[in-house]
């Protein structure tokens, strides 16, 4: 082969490697580029989620644009689709955002299921164990309680059909009508006028008024009690787990059947479930 065809020959090949080198490059660093901006899309995605959801009051999409520096058609977007999905949701008389019913649900049901090697289970089964009856932890979820964590007496158990992620009523459960006293008196009114006072039981309170009187006395007394009013034959004292400010985190309760216990029964046990409550609210506010 001439030496002048072989040299071109040569450089044809060095161009072509030199070209594949390049697209390889290009491809990756288009891939990575790629990446990078999914990763940023998920960033902001759960910033807008945690920027919401620690926000004491509800916020406008102008104030997350502001606070987060995001573009404001990507804030537009991603919120649009939170609010179609159930994650975040709109005020009914405004355009600001609350924590929607589909992110609550996510956030307790994790909370829920890490409760069970953890230090509130730990303090919970002691208490099951001091009082040989069947203890829970719950607190308010889209206006009803959910337990975040359940442990049944061993040798007296109820047999009740409830565990972590139950939900009960808030008008006739001993820590559902403990959220209803230690709300704010605007947003109490709120939860009462959409709430269902649906009678479980003969004892079920469903005259408002007589519901707020129980309420005011639940506020002075800080104990509330379930009088068979959710299940017939099953009685429940509550009391509440407090935060720094005095808001309740949560609630404890002791349940048991009525004619083992009793509401007499339930006031015996007071001190050791406020000591309980005292110990959860110190582990609950280290997590702060």
């Amino acid at each position: 082969m001439p030496a002048d065809i072989a040299t071109s020959v040569r450089r044809n090949k060095t161009s072509a490697t030199a070209a594949a080198d390049a697209a390889g490059t290009l491809a990756r660093r288009t891939r990575a580029l790629g990446k990078r901006e999914r990763l940023g899309a998920i960033a902001r995605s759960l910033a807008i989620l945690e920027h919401v959801a620690k926000s004491p009051a509800p916020v406008g999409v102008l104030d997350i644009i502001d606070a987060l520096e995001l573009p404001k058609a990507t804030a537009y977007r991603l919120v649009d689709w939170f609010v179609s999905q159930g994650y975040l949701a709109r005020e009914p008389s405004r355009k600001r955002l609350l924590v929607g019913s589909r992110l609550t649900t996510l956030a307790f049901g994790a909370l829920a299921a890490s409760m069970g090697n953890s230090e509130p289970h730990i303090v919970l089964q002691r208490l099951v164990n001091k009082v040989n009856e069947t203890c829970n932890i719950g607190t308010l979820v889209n206006g009803e309680v959910m337990y975040l964590d359940r442990i049944e007496a061993k040798h007296w158990p109820l047999r009740l059909q409830f565990s972590s992620g139950s939900r009960v009523p808030l008008h006739c459960s001993a820590i559902g009508k403990l959220f209803l006293a230690f709300s704010p008196a605007s947003r109490r009114r709120r939860l009462l006028q959409h709430l269902d006072l649906r009678r479980y039981t003969e004892q079920t309170i469903v005259d408002p008024a007589s519901l707020e009187a129980e309420l005011r006395q639940i506020r002075k007394q800080q104990v509330s009690y379930d009088r068979e009013e959710f299940l017939d034959g099953v009685v429940c004292i509550a009391v509440p787990v407090l935060g720094r400010n005095g808001e309740l985190l949560a609630g404890v309760a002791i349940q048991a059947p009525q004619a083992r216990m009793g509401i007499e029964g339930g006031r015996a046990h007071l001190p050791v479930l406020r000591d309980t409550a005292d110990e959860l609210a110190e582990i609950f506010q280290a997590m702060d």
